[in-house]
């Protein structure tokens, strides 16, 4: 019933403003994505079929409502522990997200504030269980959703600096809510606050450059109202060039802190003696051949502080990747967007091939079209 009635809220918003609006886009696509890994004791592999739809309109200069759905089918294979296989087969909406953007001047300024709900329509046990063959989320973000109500809010202020360049100042407030899955029941994940800076500089041709700063807090994350970590402050930072018409790329790295822990349940939280999350590197090039492009990733995650006969240990690893896109116009308004892209990843110490460390490797491919339409 919460399914039916979060996917019917996404309808009646968008779909009752189409005659309002005086601009917008829609998307309709289907993407197929499929993994396995080797040098494992037994077969781990996975692949999910989805098919997301996200609309917005612009309701006048200034005003704008969006929102986003997907409906997906998956197998999972793998191991927990490692000696023991098992299979999950789920199908179901993930989350659905509605929001808003509105666009104005405040202290003689341009100004943009952003606000969405995560709405709770998908399976919210779906995301545990998917670990027994997921690649480690250091990696590659899982691509399912299933969570509380949530609402994330961001204030944004651009301040001119001269010339063809301009700063950016943003602060976000993100209420994460209830997780609630069977396996770890009344889990309250940690809310978290955003600051971010940048600054952006065009060039002619319609060439950019962007240099990012940002920060996050996290408050404590707790079950059944007991305390079970709070994590430490991380630091983003960026430089990204971009031209349209040729080779564009982003090379960043992300830093992370102690967390505070409890050492078992109703303990206090203390600091960890160790980071428990690794450092991480990544390069983005890109080129583009007219209504081709060529997309490439690499990435390093570093091992982090705990030694290896800990339960906490990270033995960090390597992403590569190549991801081609090319755009086939239809007409004046749509288009249609076919992508593909394989990546090779190497776990570290990941300790999956049994009790012993031993590095795993996966091999990521996936496929997929959009249909995008100017409304």
């Amino acid at each position: 019933m919460r399914k039916c009635l979060a996917i019917g809220l996404v309808g009646l918003v968008f779909f009752g403003l189409a005659s309002l609006a005086g601009a917008g886009e829609l998307r309709l696509g289907v993407q197929y994505d499929g993994w396995s890994a080797t040098n494992t004791l037994l077969s781990v592999n996975g692949s999910e079929v989805s098919v997301p739809f996200s609309v917005h309109f612009k309701l006048d200069d200034t005003f704008g409502v969006f929102g986003q759905a997907n409906f997906v089918g998956a197998n999972y294979t793998g191991t927990a522990d490692g000696t023991t296989a098992s299979s999950y087969s789920p199908t179901n909406f993930s989350d659905s997200v509605i929001g808003t953007d509105v666009h104005f001047n405040n202290f003689g300024l341009p100004a943009m504030l952003d606000v969405s709900f995560n709405l709770p329509s998908g399976n919210q046990d779906w995301e545990t269980n998917q670990t027994i063959s997921n690649i480690p989320t250091e990696f590659l973000d899982s691509r399912y959703r299933g969570r509380g109500f949530g609402v994330n809010a961001m204030y944004g202020l651009s301040f001119p600096s001269g010339g063809d360049s301009q700063f950016g100042a943003a602060v976000g407030y993100l209420y994460s809510g209830s997780y609630n899955t069977n396996e770890i029941p009344d889990l309250a994940l940690g809310d978290s606050v955003f600051l971010g800076v940048n600054r952006v500089e065009a060039f002619g041709g319609n060439k950019s450059s962007t240099i990012r700063l940002s920060t996050l807090f996290f408050m404590k994350t707790t079950t059944n109202g007991t305390d079970l970590l709070q994590e430490g402050p991380n630091l983003n930072c960026s430089y990204a060039f971009s031209d349209p018409l040729g080779f564009s790329y982003e090379i960043g790295g992300q830093f992370f802190t102690k967390a505070d822990r409890a050492k078992s349940a109703g303990k206090p939280l203390k600091i960890e003696p160790f980071d428990s999350l690794g450092q991480r590197f990544y390069a983005a090039p890109s080129l583009a051949i007219g209504q081709l492009t060529l997309g490439g990733i690499a990435k390093y995650v570093t091992p982090n502080d705990y030694p290896t006969s800990n339960a906490l240990y990270d033995g960090g690893g390597l992403i590569l990747g190549l991801t081609p896109s090319f755009t086939a116009p239809l007409d004046g308004v749509s288009d249609l967007k076919f992508t593909a892209g394989y990546d090779f990843i190497i776990a570290h110490n990941s300790g999956q091939a049994g009790s012993a460390k031993a590095d795993i490797y996966y091999n990521y491919w996936q496929v997929g079209t959009n249909y995008e339409i100017k409304l």
